[in-house]
């Protein structure tokens, strides 16, 4: 119970903190011309110039949550009367990994930032990208079930890292929609690790979740602040990462190894658009990588639905699928394959919307 607390705790001062951060983002932005205006880009349709800092308050007031429960633990929890002093004993073994994720976050936002504020170019964002992920598998922090080929979990881990960074970005193209979606995966993957009794796993969860939702205040329709390239780094980054630090599967519990599917199907819609949006632009003879108005969300826009009523259907969405995917922890062979059926089933109602279904034209 005393973990769970700790998990409510660290949501809540996150989120807080999140809220603080990224209202003085807000103002200082402007200040420094950190803004994202109207039309510089094809797909840019919001309606006035926006500060594009949310990124800078998410991973500074993450940051500052790490640093206060440090502070907490490392001064308290020496007390025997303190309530959680059974957790400090492991707070050493896990700092340098934390160390490891903060530096490795940080330096994510911070590309992101540059990006930004003076566009790189798609090869140069990948290639940083590719440098951090394949840092991060080589420092120890990686999938560990194709322990049988020689380099294959370094391999998948970066490409794991960088997938999720793209598709979470790739997502951010509405108010609310990127934030929105890292706070369910976020809830999703605590969910579990309060489950497996993974205390540390489940308070990086907690910090996550509770600064993407703290940035939604400010993001909400109509958005008053953007999380731009920064933003969708670094929760890229750190949805990845609680992927591979929480236990999916354990033999004795789960009657079959689908619940390694959960990290997947938690982020199963984003990644499921971005690769959609690929293969759209691939189709169309455009670079990947280019910005543009076919994603999930896009369509449901054009088909008659407001940006707000777009943006919670693609959230229903993402809190369905993510949903049936914790079944996976406890269903027999036979439920866990009418579960990935129906997850499949709504997937392919989402490709007919993407592919075929014709949009609403205006008159």
């Amino acid at each position: 119970m005393n973990g769970l607390l700790i998990d409510l705790l660290v949501w809540a001062v996150a989120m807080v903190l999140a809220w603080l951060c990224t209202w003085a983002c807000r103002h200082l932005a402007p200040k420094l011309g950190c803004v994202d205006r109207p039309k510089h880009e094809a797909h840019k349709n919001h309606a006035a110039a926006t500060p594009v800092l949310g990124g800078v308050g998410m991973a500074a007031a993450w940051l500052l949550t790490l640093v206060v429960g440090l502070v907490v633990f490392g001064v308290l929890g020496r007390s025997e009367g303190f309530p959680l002093a059974e957790y400090h004993a492991g707070l050493a073994a896990v700092l340098p990994r934390l160390a490891m994720i903060g530096g490795m976050a940080t330096v994510l936002a911070v590309i992101g930032l540059v990006d930004d504020l003076r566009p790189m170019p798609a090869w140069l964002k990948f290639l940083l990208q590719a440098v951090v992920a394949g840092i991060t598998a080589g420092l120890g922090l990686r999938i560990s079930f194709l322990s049988a080929i020689p380099g294959a979990n370094w391999l998948v881990t970066t490409l794991w890292i960088m997938t999720v960074i793209n598709a979470i970005n790739f997502f951010d193209n509405m108010d609310g929609l990127a934030g929105g979606t890292a706070v369910i995966a976020a809830f999703f993957l605590l969910f579990v690790a309060v489950l497996r009794g993974q205390y540390f796993v489940a308070v990086l969860a907690a910090s996550v979740g509770g600064v993407a939702s703290g940035f939604l205040v400010h993001n909400a329709p109509p958005a008053r602040i953007f999380m731009g390239d920064s933003g969708s780094h670094f929760l890229g980054y750190c949805l990845a990462v609680l992927g591979i630090l929480t236990t999916f599967y354990l033999p004795s519990e789960s009657p079959t190894p689908a619940p390694l599917l959960i990290p997947v199907l938690a982020l199963g819609v984003p990644l499921f658009d971005a690769v959609a949006v690929v293969v759209i632009r691939l189709r169309a003879g455009l670079p990947i990588y280019v910005g543009d108005n076919r994603h999930i969300s896009h369509r449901f826009v054009r088909l008659g639905l407001t940006r707000p009523q777009a943006v919670l259907l693609v959230l229903l969405l993402c809190f369905m699928v993510g949903a049936a995917a914790l079944t996976l922890l406890w269903l027999p062979p036979a439920g866990s394959l009418l579960v990935i059926a129906q997850i499949a089933a709504v997937l392919a109602a989402i490709s007919m919307i993407q592919f075929y279904v014709q949009e609403r034209k205006k008159p």
